[in-house]
Parts: structure tokens; C-alpha cells; sequence
């Protein structure tokens, strides 16, 4: 994450917003005199850990816990007493406990993430909601009006949220419910978060329909009139479609299908089931990380970033002057696609955590993709370069030679979570986020 550069002055405030609590974050400095001499500070910074209530809101399609932006990634009916190797992989919000009450759930947290329990409970340390029945829509006449809905929906007292999961059928490309999809445009405004699952290997059985992960998020987006939503993801066989070797997820698949689905404008992810391979699990744990140091862009407004190629999906995000665009190729064969991204300009691209870099012409730029690849272009403000980027340390261990004036990084303790300060000369900031310290 970026802040703007400052115009020339001897005092300069950076403040970067939506970073998690208790987590360490690396952040560089970097000035540049009247004389074009060029000096950078890393600092190590550390936020406070979850306070005993949080406040949620939303706002626009964002959530926001205490005021700042929130990326959940989700585990529907964890068992309490099965929660740390999901912390450490990333997740940050469970839904529901698969073995007991709910209140267990929030005891067994003890402030290491946030939970989402059945309608009910007001007070707990990490509560940010209640959920509604998991796939409501299956079970509901398509009669019911707004009001009857809410009869059938109690709202949670302010500084709670209401979240619900739909199914599928929705989307203009799945099969409608028996009642028809009347109850969709009520259903999807009624809470103040809205998700679905859809699964194209273990539920549709197929491994050609993952551009349809990234094209019914789009739907839900327009169906929940700017509401914050978010998509599960497919992890593990589900016993639906038999067991054949083509159809189970694979780490490449759970990435695929979760960048489609932020690149379609989730504001939220979850996977399930609440189960997985070694191997998926290193790679949810890889893909949390990086979507944790993104959220503050991720969770910006997507735009229009069309592609020349059908298969790869595309979309970009504009934060603090710089420019992030995804682009997932959506097919099981390689491609090579020109990306047009209005506002790219000229500008130098780094390829997020892949330590290489692009130069655009006239608002495009042109790249290959793997089956499936991700690729995440990061086009840094006025200040830095791509190359800049690219050789930002990725750990802690590497963080010790970073500051280029020579001298080991400070530690901050922050009392308010986002707040820096710092005497230098006309500059800006990038921040990445250390490994969880819950």
C-alpha cells in the first residue's frame, strides 16, 4: 500500500487505514530533496490487539469494523476446539461453530478474529454479526414480500451485521429455482452483507465454468444494489459429482476461483468446506497473506480493464496514487492477452510477488498467463518505481538491510492502529503487512 507524495515540507503525516490489529507491519519511508537526493527509512510498526468490542458497519460495499475497511475470509462451522491452524492460515472470520454453541466459538477466539453467529447474542469479544439459514432462498416462496422477509429476519441491534448466503440460482447462467428467481432483488437487499456459493467442479461438475465465478459476482454486485458481498470458494471434494480426478479442487483451482471472484467485486471471501489438503492449505495460506497486505485496494470500487483475450478476467482498483489491476486467466489453457487499463498511461508495472516488471504503452500492456495463473500488476505513484516494488523485502528476516541510510529498523508501538508520523523531506510511504501476531 501506497500514500501520496507530499508537497515540500520539514513535518509530513502518513496515515494508512484498514491495517489489521495485532500485526506487525514493515513500512518505508522514502524522500526526495530539492536536489533530487533520495533517502529511505524502514520502520517495523505494531498495531493493538482487538479491543473487547468491535463497532461494524458498512459503508458503500465495504465493512468496516471500528470505522476501518475489513476483508473477511470466512469459515462456515469451524469447530472451536479445530481453530488454530485456520488462524494460521489466515482466516478471519468464522461463521457459525460446528460443534456446540456459538458462545464457545467466541470464548475459544479469545480475540485472535471476529465471528458471525446465529441471530441472538449481542455481546462477545471479535462479534461483528448474526447469520441468516445457510442457501435461505432454497426454502423460501417466491411470494414473500420485503416486509415478510424481515418478519422472517430479525435485524441485529446497531453495531452488529446481518449476513447471508445465497445459492446459485441467481445468475442468469444457473438454473433457476423451481419458484422462479422473483425473490432475488428482496432477498439480496435484505441484510447488510450478501454472499452465494456456486462451485463449478463440485456442484455444476464442470472444469470449464470458472469465467462463470468472476461473471456471477458481477451479478450479485448489480442484485445487491452496492451492498458489501462475497463468494465461497470450493476446496475439497464434496461428494456430489463423484470422484473423479478432474473435478477436485487443487491449489491452482481455490487460487483461480478466489482472485475471479474479488476481481468481479468481492468484497469478502470464504472457502469450504472448512477442510482441506496440505497442499490447498499452503496455498489459502499464500493467497490470505497477499489479500491482506491488498485489502485497502481490493476493497476500492473495481473498474472496467477489458481484455482481448475471453478467458482472462480482468479488473483494476485506483489507491493513494497507485494502480492495481488482476487479471486471472479463467481457462485450463495458456494465453497471452493485451490488458487496456484506463489511467496506466506510460507507466512501469510491477508483477505483484513475482519480481519482474512491465511497461505500458497507451494504456495497455500485454502478458502471458499459465492455466489458471493470477497475475497482480501494482503501477506505484509519483516517487517510486516498479523496480522499487519488486525489491521491497517480502519478511521480516530481510527487513533488517532494507533502509538504504544504513540504520536497522525502528519499532513503533501504535496506540491509534493506522497513525505514523515522521520529520523528512518531500516524500510518500509503502507499508506491507508481517505475519499475524495474535
Amino acid at each position: 500500500m501506497f500514500t501520496a507524495a507530499a508537497p515540500p515540507a520539514l513535518e509530513h503525516e502518513t496515515l494508512f487505514s484498514g491495517l489489521d490489529f495485532a500485526t506487525s507491519y514493515h513500512v518505508w519511508l522514502r524522500a526526495v530533496d530539492a536536489w533530487g537526493r533520495i533517502e529511505t527509512v524502514a520502520l517495523r510498526l505494531q498495531t493493538p490487539g482487538l479491543p473487547e468490542r468491535t463497532l461494524a458497519s458498512v459503508e458503500g460495499d465495504t465493512i468496516l469494523r471500528d470505522g476501518e475497511p475489513f476483508f473477511p475470509l470466512v469459515l462456515w462451522r469451524q469447530c472451536a476446539q479445530e481453530l488454530w491452524p485456520k488462524l494460521a492460515e489466515g482466516i478471519n472470520l468464522f461463521m457459525g461453530n460446528g460443534c456446540g454453541a456459538d458462545a464457545r466459538l467466541l470464548d475459544a477466539l479469545a480475540g485472535q478474529a471476529f465471528a458471525v453467529v446465529a441471530n441472538g447474542a449481542t455481546e462477545g469479544r471479535g462479534l461483528l454479526g448474526w447469520h441468516h439459514p445457510d442457501e435461505w432462498d432454497e426454502r423460501l416462496p417466491a411470494t414473500l414480500s420485503p416486509p415478510e422477509l424481515r418478519a422472517l429476519a430479525p435485524e441485529p441491534p446497531q453495531g452488529l451485521l446481518d449476513f447471508l448466503t445465497l445459492t446459485n440460482h441467481f445468475y442468469s447462467r444457473a438454473e433457476p429455482l423451481p419458484q422462479g428467481r422473483g425473490i432475488y432483488p428482496s432477498l439480496a437487499t435484505l441484510p447488510d452483507v450478501v454472499g452465494f456459493d456456486l462451485y463449478p467442479l463440485q456442484i455444476w461438475c464442470r472444469n470449464d465454468r470458472f469465467a462463470d465465478v468472476y461473471d456471477s459476482q458481477r451479478e450479485l454486485h448489480e442484485l445487491s444494489q452496492g451492498r458489501p458481498t462475497y463468494q465461497w470458494i470450493e476446496v475439497e471434494p464434496m461428494e456430489v459429482c463423484g470422484g473423479e480426478r478432474h473435478l477436485r479442487p487443487t491449489p491452482a483451482t481455490v487460487r483461480a476461483e478466489t482472485w475471479l471472484a474479488i476481481a468481479g467485486g468481492a468484497d469478502g471471501i470464504g472457502y469450504f468446506p472448512n477442510n482441506w489438503s496440505p497442499e490447498v492449505g499452503a496455498e489459502i495460506a499464500r493467497t490470505n497473506r497477499q489479500i491482506e497486505e491488498l485489502a485497502p485496494a481490493l476493497l476500492g470500487e473495481p473498474r472496467e480493464a477489458p481484455s482481448d483475450s475471453p478467458a482472462v478476467k480482468v479488473s483494476a482498483r485506483e489507491l493513494g496514487g497507485a494502480l492495481y489491476v488482476i487479471a486471472v486467466n479463467s481457462s485450463t489453457a495458456p494465453v497471452e492477452a493485451t490488458l487496456r487499463v484506463p489511467g496506466v498511461g506510460a507507466r512501469e508495472l510491477a508483477v505483484y510477488d513475482e519480481q519482474r516488471e512491465l511497461l505500458a504503452a497507451e494504456d495497455a500492456f500485454r502478458d502471458s498467463f499459465a492455466p489458471l495463473a493470477v497475475h497482480i500488476y501494482v503501477a506505484p505513484p509519483e516517487g517510486w518505481s516498479a523496480d522499487n516494488v519488486s525489491a521491497l523485502p517480502a519478511d521480516a528476516a530481510q527487513l533488517e538491510t532494507a533502509a538504504t541510510a544504513g540504520q536497522a529498523p525502528a519499532a513503533l508501538d501504535l496506540s491509534q492502529p493506522a497513525a505514523m508520523s515522521d520529520r523528512c523531506a518531500p516524500g510518500s510511504a509503502v507499508a506491507d503487512a508481517a505475519p499475524q501476531t495474535c
